[in-house]
């Protein structure tokens, strides 16, 4: 079965575009050789993060683009020469099309 590559929605056999946000599905999958000894060569598309999609459509302010959902990706402090004040981890939330940083809040009400 196909899922959607921008929410993770399961997908009818056949489809051409996601029903939950709306996005086209590529013709042809491509497939990533998990073998590989290389971890540079995984597009960072590919990379995991949680998928949340959006109450309602927003655009983009990076490339103007509608956009459905929104991808939120972890991130960890690799190199610091000081004692610094700033957690070792977080996360940062992005466009799913063009990858730029999203200015949004994810917590619980």
């Amino acid at each position: 079965m196909q899922t959607c590559q921008a929410c993770g929605t399961h997908l009818t056999e056949g489809a051409t575009q996601c029903h939950a946000c709306l996005v086209a599905v590529p013709e042809e999958q491509d497939v990533y050789d998990l073998s590989s000894d290389d971890p540079s060569t995984i597009p960072p598309e590919w990379e995991g993060g949680a998928v949340y999609t959006l109450e309602r459509a927003a655009r983009c302010p990076m490339c103007k683009e509608l956009i459905r959902s929104l991808r939120v990706i972890r991130i960890k402090r690799t190199q610091v020469s000081f004692t610094s004040p700033l957690p070792r981890a977080g996360r940062v939330i992005v466009c799913p099309t063009c990858l730029g940083i999203v200015s949004a809040d994810v917590s619980t009400f």
